[in-house]
């Protein structure tokens, strides 16, 4: 009977140890499995997704009262992966419509009070004021003799006295290889050549291009000037150059420079050539209907704004008693003022040269008189003309000299 028992015993014991090497042995075979982590990519929407997961749970037990457990629990879990928001990112659309033939007119820009507006550089009126007694900033028109610092000559040219050419003297050549350079600023050019029946052609270059050529023939000696060139702002360069061609009256090619004159703008001044027609593409028509307007407005009337003025004024020592101002007759050194009228305000000053010359020019607010203090003349300056107004007076020789301190 013990026998039976013992192989009993053996028997269940083979039968406990087949069943654990059955559930325990193909667990240690099996890849474990690796679950995938979720990426979100950025600017995508964070979703929830669930999972199914089996999981198995083992509990193998063995005691020595021969009591065997196995559990084999299969489960069904729904895990829920939380996933982290990527960060916004900004997009800037930039739409652009093209619509053929619609054309947006410009709008004008209002010009600050006080502004005067050219269509271009006025005519200079002469004598007009030596630029080497002139100190910048400069406004108008001013003349730059031909022995003026700044005028280079590539040889040297031949100095003239002249009594009738711009301050008694000019300069000429034979040569036709040389040149004469000049640079300035302004927005307005004019030259003063020698006309005579010997002299050529002669070109004037502006920043390297041509802008006219000169006949200087004339049948008697002369000093007339050319056109007056209109320039943009800013820093120019002239060349007068001559070209060996001459009229077929002339008896030589000559080249002869009286003076260089040159306009500048102020800062209440501003020249705008007028527009020019210019052609249009051909657009697709469109139809347009007027559906509501705001209502007309009145035109109201704008102030003009104020006009410069400009007097020249001669004073001169009539001691011939002929009624006309001679050489050696002015009077320098004298003020001469310019004040509203109705508050005597002065608003520009002046002092006669040595012929007795003095220009003045201001943009007044009113009316203006013209004054000279220590002779006690008035002169009432009448605005609104194109030139400047010019007052010229003669003292009779009676006075000199202790009437003037």
């Amino acid at each position: 009977m013990r026998r039976w028992i013992l192989a009993g015993l053996a028997a269940a014991c083979l039968a406990a140890w087949a069943v654990l090497g059955w559930l325990l042995i193909p667990g240690l075979d099996r890849p474990k499995e690796v679950l995938p982590t979720q990426y979100v990519l950025p600017g995508a929407t964070p979703t929830m997704r669930p999972s199914r997961t089996p999981t198995a749970t083992v509990t193998p037990s063995a005691t020595l009262t021969m009591t065997l457990t196995a559990s084999f629990t299969p489960t069904s879990t729904a895990t829920a992966t939380a996933t982290v928001e990527a960060p916004l990112a900004v997009r800037v659309l930039t739409i652009q419509w093209v619509m053929p033939g619609v054309l947006v007119a410009p709008t004008a820009t209002p010009f600050p009070p006080g502004t005067v507006l050219l269509p271009a550089p006025p005519l200079p009126l002469e004598p007009l004021p030596d630029a080497t007694l002139q100190a910048p900033p400069n406004a108008g028109w001013l003349s730059f003799e031909s022995d003026h610092p700044g005028v280079i000559y590539a040889t040297p040219w031949e100095r003239r006295q002249v009594r009738e050419a711009s301050r008694g003297q000019y300069h000429r050549t034979d040569e036709t290889s040389t040149s004469v350079s000049f640079s300035f600023e302004g927005e307005g050019l004019r030259l003063r050549y020698v006309a005579a029946r010997n002299m050529g052609l002669f070109e004037i270059l502006v920043d390297g291009q041509v802008i006219d050529t000169v006949d200087a023939y004339a049948s008697d000696l002369n000093f007339p000037g050319t056109a007056v060139y209109m320039l943009g702002s800013g820093p120019h360069l002239l060349v007068i150059r001559p070209t060996g061609r001459q009229h077929p009256s002339s008896q030589g090619s000559a080249v002869g420079l009286d003076a260089i004159q040159v306009f500048q703008t102020d800062a209440h001044t501003l020249i705008l050539p007028p527009q020019t027609a210019t052609s249009t593409p051909e657009g697709i028509p469109l139809e347009i209907e007027l559906v509501s307007a705001p209502a007309t407005q009145v035109p109201l009337a704008t102030p003009l704004p104020p006009r410069p003025v400009q007097v020249r004024l001669v004073i001169a020592w009539d001691e011939n008693l002929n009624r006309a101002v001679d050489p050696a007759e002015g009077v320098a050194g004298l003020p001469v003022r310019l004040v509203l009228v109705g508050s005597n305000q002065v608003i520009a000053t002046a002092f006669t040269d040595e012929r007795g010359f003095a220009q003045i020019e201001a943009v007044p607010e009113g009316d203006v008189r013209l004054v000279v203090p220590y002779l006690g003349k008035v002169w009432e300056v009448r605005r609104g003309g194109n030139g400047p107004v010019s007052f010229s007076l003669l003292l009779p020789p009676v006075n000199l000299p202790g009437l003037i301190p």
